[in-house]
């Protein structure tokens, strides 16, 4: 059979996600390519993936340098202009860039992140079955909002409008997270749930000898707050400070040149422009993030506790199912200062596992009850890296010491 997956032009979703599954369909017999903008086309590469670039699928960073390449508005001003954008016109250019790919590649079927309407119009178009991957459950609550906006480019394409919201996710929907991560009011019949194995790649070699005497803390914000947060940076330079007064050891990607940071730079704390999480959280002690699902996704796998400092988006339904299922806290963006969220920080460690809860459904064997007993996780990930690097080095190739993304 012959599979094209589409995504959207963002790191959290092509690399720990679609290409895991796409790989996955790969060892099952099956044809995969990924339609998506030029510039993932690198992670293609390395995955082994075959790519059909969109020339006319923008950025994140393109959008906001362009606010006239959409219509619907300045993507800057509100998030839900973004969100009715990727449903509207930017759906509609991406939809034609896969009907343009698909004409010569001629698939069987496809599959598209839940974030990618373009996918789902082409389908239509071209009558082909179409399946899902939720690569970001609560994005489901923002249906009804982009429902005008994608009946106006089914319309354009031909289509049939619908009145049910929920029509977009009405097919196969593969969840990343175990069912119970899902509150009941998003949980669908026609859903099935997967555990990705994310291709981790070699640790940057000036990660390798973080000592293993204190607790590992993983923290950063993510790609995109940079773009459409402008109090990003004070947080990160609140993040550091904060971490610098734990004994802990802290690596916190900026998503910048560690060079040009001007905040503060503590000695336990390493500073980087990017690391890949799958590894570092089989070793880490806490993840202090902004509760982008890709991180609390790869966390929950891992069974990493979590500090969630939800910023935009769905970030804010993120940070409080976390909560409520006890697999961290959440925290407010707003009065944050480095000695209370150092001392979050501090409590977030000293935690015990909580119990097994009356109820607790087996399904759920990282949320929150089967959490490594504080102080006792190993350094799997780290050893793991350091024996993937050796190996790597000895056959010849260098060891990744550079950003991997573009």
């Amino acid at each position: 059979m012959r599979v094209l997956m589409t995504c959207q032009p963002f790191y959290s979703h092509l690399v720990p996600v679609l290409a895991p599954a796409a790989k996955a369909l790969q060892r099952a017999g099956h044809e995969v390519a990924v339609a998506t903008a030029p510039v993932m086309a690198t992670h293609l590469a390395r995955a082994g993936i075959e790519h059909l670039p969109l020339p006319n699928v923008l950025t994140l960073t393109e959008l906001v340098a362009d606010p006239a390449a959409v219509p619907e508005g300045d993507v800057r001003e509100a998030s839900s202009t973004l969100t009715i954008a990727f449903a509207g016109s930017l759906a509609g250019a991406f939809a034609r860039d896969v009907l343009a790919v698909a004409g010569s590649w001629k698939p069987d079927v496809l599959v598209r992140e839940c974030k990618e309407f373009g996918g789902y119009l082409a389908a239509g178009k071209l009558g082909l079955p179409q399946a899902v991957l939720d690569t970001s459950p609560c994005s489901a609550l923002n249906l009804a909002l982009v429902r005008d906006a994608l009946n106006g480019q089914r319309a354009e394409f031909g289509l049939d409008t619908v009145d049910e919201p929920g029509h977009p996710e009405g097919f196969l929907l593969a969840g990343v997270v175990p069912a119970a991560w899902y509150p009941e009011e998003l949980r669908m019949s026609s859903a099935r749930y997967y555990r990705p194995d994310p291709s981790a790649g070699p640790l940057d070699a000036s990660l390798l000898d973080l000592p293993d005497d204190r607790p590992l803390v993983v923290a950063g914000l993510g790609s995109v707050a940079r773009a459409f947060v402008p109090g990003t940076p004070a947080v990160l330079e609140t993040m550091v400070a904060a971490l610098g007064d734990l004994p802990c050891t802290a690596v916190v990607t900026l998503g910048a040149d560690p060079g040009e940071w001007t905040g503060p730079r503590p000695g336990n704390v390493r500073l980087m422009s990017f690391v890949p999480h799958p590894l570092l959280l089989e070793s880490a002690d806490l993840l202090l993030a902004h509760g982008g699902f890709g991180s609390v996704a790869a966390a929950i796998r891992t069974g990493t506790p979590m500090g969630l400092l939800p910023m935009f988006s769905d970030q804010f339904h993120n940070a409080a199912r976390t909560a409520a299922l006890g697999l961290g806290i959440q925290l407010d963006v707003g009065p944050l200062n480095p000695a209370s969220l150092s001392e979050s920080c501090a409590q977030a460690l000293r935690a015990p596992s909580p119990p097994p809860r009356r109820g607790d459904v087996p399904e759920v064997p990282r949320l929150a009850r089967l959490r490594p007993a504080r102080g006792r996780r190993g350094r799997t990930g780290l050893a793991a890296a350091r024996i993937e690097n050796r190996r790597v080095s000895s056959e010849g190739a260098p060891i990744s010491t550079k950003n991997p993304r573009p």
